[in-house]
């Protein structure tokens, strides 16, 4: 997909949300749509090719994708928040994360069904869920293989 298309996706994802198209938050959905994997708002921030947004702004604007469900956030175990456009339409999860072991890559399983919790104690009321998978992503796992064969081999 080229700039352009991504720029004219990411208006649409806005317009749809009644969200205002302004240049940051287009440039922000545009660069999260472009990622292979969910962004922390510190790369988030220092990706942006205009310094005219700071930290502050691109927190204020993924908190109005995350209330309209166009984003949602991922906490991988270590109190940072990765930011990824969500298809559904939710701020709850509609699918499970991969989350490397080794190197910390967070990948969202867009293509596995996440299972829903429908029975709890009476008197509970479920607001979010998450699911998660940890293990080794393919890059960490290669190493890995290397590193042992090596200790055998060598």
């Amino acid at each position: 997909m080229t700039t352009r298309a991504f720029r004219n996706q990411a208006g649409k994802i806005l317009k749809a949300a009644g969200l205002r198209r302004t240049p940051g938050r287009t440039e922000i959905i545009e660069l999260l749509l472009q990622a292979e994997q969910p962004l922390t708002q510190e790369e988030i921030t220092t990706k942006l090719s205009t310094d005219s947004l700071d930290k502050v702004t691109v927190y204020r604007a993924l908190d109005a994708f995350l209330s309209v469900g166009i984003v949602h956030r991922i906490e991988t175990g270590n109190r940072v928040w990765r930011y990824a456009v969500c298809s559904c339409g939710s701020r709850k999860h509609c699918h499970p994360h991969f989350i490397c072991k080794s190197c910390g890559r967070v990948e969202c399983l867009t293509g596995v069904k996440m299972p829903i919790v429908t029975e709890i104690k009476p008197g509970y009321q479920v607001e979010e869920q998450e699911t998660y998978v940890k293990g080794l992503c393919v890059e960490c796992s290669n190493q890995n293989s290397l590193a042992l064969k090596g200790r055998f081999n060598g």
